[in-house]
Formats: C-alpha cells, sequence, structure tokens
C-alpha cells in the first residue's frame, strides 16, 4: 500500500493514477495526524508526502518520518507535477525501497549465519572435550554425541546455505 499525503484538491486523482501505475492501493491523508494514525494501523510500502504539507508544518517530515516504519518516503509536488510524473517516481522509491530491503535482509542471513557457525563451532569443541573424560558415564556420553550430531547437521545445513 501506499500512502500518500496531501491538501491538494488532486488527492483522489493523484491516488487513482498511482493504484493503476504501480499496482499498490493507495490512500489519501489530507493531514500530518490522520497520516500517522494510517501508518499505525496498517504497513504501507510507499510514503509520498506533498511539499505543501511540509511547507505548512515544518515539523512533519520528522513526524512522518518518525511513524513511517518500512515504508519508503519520498517527497512529491502536485502543484507543480503531472500524475505520470508522481506515477515514475513513486515506482523508483518503491523499486529502490526493495533493493535495500533485500540488501538489508542478506546482511542480516549473513550475519546471522555467521554468528551461528561461531557457536556450532563452540558447541563442537566442548562436546569433544566433554567426550574424551574417561569420567564420563555412558548416558552422559550418550546424549553429548547426539547434541554433536546435531550440531554437525546444523554446521553442514549452514555450509550449504
Amino acid at each position: 500500500m501506499i500512502l500518500l499525503v496531501t491538501t491538494s484538491s488532486r488527492a483522489k486523482e493523484c491516488a487513482a493514477a498511482l493504484e493503476q501505475g504501480t499496482g499498490h492501493k493507495t490512500h489519501v491523508a489530507s493531514s500530518v495526524p490522520q497520516a500517522v494514525s494510517k501508518l499505525q494501523a496498517a504497513d504501507y510500502e510507499g510514503l509520498a508526502i506533498d511539499q505543501s504539507v511540509l511547507e505548512s508544518d515544518f515539523r512533519a517530515f520528522d513526524t512522518l518520518l518518525n511513524h513511517c516504519g518500512i515504508a519508503m518516503p519520498l517527497h512529491v509536488n502536485l502543484a507543480l507535477h503531472s500524475t505520470e510524473r508522481i506515477v515514475r517516481e513513486v515506482q523508483t522509491a518503491l523499486r529502490r525501497g526493495e533493493k535495500e530491503k533485500l540488501v538489508a535482509t542478506r546482511a542480516a542471513g549473513r550475519l546471522l549465519q555467521n554468528q551461528l557457525r561461531s557457536e556450532l563451532t563452540g558447541i563442537l569443541l566442548n562436546s569433544e572435550l566433554a567426550l574424551r573424560q574417561a569420567s564420563i558415564s555412558p548416558d552422559v556420553a550418550e546424549k553429548v554425541k547426539s547434541v554433536r550430531e546435531l550440531a554437525e547437521k546444523m554446521r553442514a545445513q549452514l555450509q550449504i546455505a
């Protein structure tokens, strides 16, 4: 979904063009408090903020950024630009947002993988050391072997990913 924040009389026209041009349902908010309420009620992919809103309230941008969540914010100017240009700008912002989310997801995955590998190395090392103890009971040895096997499986899965 896209949230268009504007006081323009062209709001409905622009929202309809955004829906058609992006394939995303578009909601309109005519004030910052209304926009904040909508942002808190749902997840939006894009947040198009009309320049007129920013000029009438100098704190509007900060307020909207603090509540936009994962929505990609961008400025539009309904007074100057055609709906076609606004649609193109929103399409570009949505593509940029998707790329940034993909990069962030991959980076988080790599970080998690590295952390898990490190922890698994510790589990494997400690289980090997425990199994070398002469005083370990057969029941405990079986459980430690089971933990070691599970850790080996997890390590193999992390090597594949």
